[in-house]
């Protein structure tokens, strides 16, 4: 299929496809709300955790079963479940519940239907080269993501975090997560016979022919439902278009599990559409927050001062570092050491496609099941380390493509920082540092192609790789750098860090299990040695 043929078969204009891509970074050269002048006292409470996500979410419940008074701040709304299943909207008619305050549905592949600005569930922050996908919602990326859920390689593990006890972390902190994430792997009688993967069964099919091993992963939508799904018996959420704008039924994001059951304890506070702008270290070893209270036209309705004893900073590799960044350029930190900002990478994300094979069927599951192994053991050859995530493209429509997100060894490293003209945090990363993974990619799809013909997709992206956005952003206040070796940031020993700051660029599989590791691990020992 051509890229003319599949504007055609969404009932697109060729215009409106421009427009979109023109207009895709508008958002981010808005101007800055007019704030009120009266603050608002809002109160004192022992522990604040910024962000739901996943790092936030384990804190929350982990603090609050313990008896623990907790609040959650979170910048994003909350999106419970309506019996309706109206909640989210799919992913090809997009509306504005989909992006956070843009003109245009944020998506990898642009989506030309013009939206009214709204706190939808996907946010895209643009730097000067790259694009950062982040979830904005009560649950955080866990609302928007693919729900891949797979234990962090072994050696690529023991090769980022040496001094910590990977048989500890391998034999009890990422089982307890998988649980508690309710990740389970497709049973591979429905994979084989459903119409809904035969996408992945013919890149499947492809890549055995070309001498390559492709895998089965766990993911957190539950199969059960999805079965249903497939026999007509309940509501289609990952076989009716649903994913990345949120899914009406079948997934198991964090306010289902961990956030539901930390709220169920009774010591929990959630207040969304709050955006934390700043932290204050005060004489008093407490911590002042100011907080913008966001309205769903993009305005600010007032500005509050939240203090407290403790704080977990978990607004993602990209929101936690622009936090401590900017309150440190404020003076409001002056303790903080030179590894924040630092070590930041895409986790070496890189999107590429083929057309001309064969048919990938018109009917696609959402949720991606299976991908190509070049990562561990016989490369086949290959110097490049590279999982290729078997994705669908679920158009409604025969594409004859196979989509693939890729997670690659790429070894380069960017860092955030403050810009005193500008008054924001800025990303120092160029576009020519993502050359290991498009080279990976290059690899990846020559292999395929010597055997089974096609060609590189310039359908989805320009040149055939999407090499200038990233879902996974990681680092920027790394473990044992920035923080000491359980995530108390160091110089503010009372500031917490549990999300995907803590690492270094890379984490080799899509990064929520060892993240969500991660964080049960460093509050077992923060309950004991802080809280008595």
């Amino acid at each position: 299929m051509q890229r003319r043929q599949l504007i055609k078969a969404m009932g697109l204009s060729l215009g409106a496809i421009g427009t979109s891509a023109a207009v895709s970074g508008c958002q981010t050269l808005a101007k800055q709300p007019k704030l009120p002048k009266t603050i608002t006292q809002a109160g004192h409470f022992p522990n604040i955790i910024v962000g739901s996500g996943y790092g936030g979410a384990v804190a929350a419940l982990r603090l609050s079963e313990k008896g623990h008074k907790v609040l959650i701040l979170e910048m994003g709304m909350r999106w419970d479940r309506s019996a309706n299943h109206d909640t989210f909207c799919k992913m090809i008619t997009a509306d504005k519940r989909s992006s956070w305050f843009s003109n245009w549905p944020n998506a990898p592949i642009p989506i030309p239907i013009p939206i009214k600005k709204y706190p939808g569930v996907l946010d895209l922050i643009e730097y000067d080269e790259m694009k950062v996908f982040a979830g904005r919602a009560y649950g955080g990326g866990s609302i928007v993501n693919g729900a891949i859920a797979i234990q962090p390689k072994r050696s690529h593990f023991e090769a980022v975090f040496p001094w910590i006890d990977s048989d500890e972390m391998y034999d009890i902190y990422f089982p307890r997560a998988m649980k508690e994430l309710k990740v389970s792997q497709i049973p591979e009688s429905f994979f084989n016979q459903s119409e809904h993967y035969e996408f992945t069964r013919a890149a499947e099919r492809q890549a055995s022919r070309a001498g390559l091993k492709t895998e089965f992963f766990g993911n957190s939508y539950d199969f059960d439902y999805m079965q249903k799904e497939a026999r007509g018996e309940v509501y289609p959420s990952a076989l009716g278009g649903e994913v990345i704008y949120g899914n009406n039924a079948g997934k198991f994001s964090l306010d289902l599990t961990y956030l539901k059951d930390a709220e169920a304890t009774g010591n929990v506070t959630v207040k969304t559409l709050r955006k934390v702008n700043s932290i204050q270290a005060l004489d008093n070893e407490q911590l002042r927050l100011e907080v913008h209270v966001l309205n769903t036209t993009g305005g600010v309705n007032k500005v509050e001062h939240y203090t407290c004893d403790k704080l977990f900073l978990n607004a993602g590799s990209t929101g936690t570092s622009e936090l401590l960044l900017k309150s440190q350029a404020e003076g409001k930190l002056n303790n903080l050491n030179e590894h924040i900002g630092q070590h930041w990478g895409p986790n070496g994300n890189i999107m590429t496609g083929r057309n001309f094979v064969h048919a990938a069927g018109t009917t696609q599951s959402t949720i991606p099941v299976k991908g190509i192994n070049m990562w561990d053991g016989d490369r086949g050859g290959s110097k490049y380390k590279i999982f290729a995530e078997l994705a669908p493209l679920p158009l409604g429509l025969e594409t004859w493509t196979t989509l693939y997100l890729a997670i690659t060894d790429n070894p380069e490293r960017g860092n955030y920082y403050y810009d005193k003209a500008s008054k924001t945090v800025k990303l120092n990363w160029k576009r020519e540092q993502n050359e290991y993974s498009v080279n990976a990619a290059k690899e990846l799809i020559e292999k395929l192609a010597k055997v089974n013909g096609g060609s590189t997709s310039s359908l989805l992206f320009t040149k055939g790789f999407g090499d200038n956005f990233c879902y996974h952003p990681l680092g920027g206040c790394v473990l044992g750098l920035a923080t000491d070796e359980f995530g108390r940031v160091k110089g503010h020993k009372n500031i917490y860090v549990q999300d995907g700051a803590l690492i270094p660029g890379s984490a080799g599989v899509n990064p929520y299990v060892l993240i969500t590791g991660l964080a049960e691990r460093n509050l077992a020992s923060i309950l004991k040695a802080d809280f008595g």
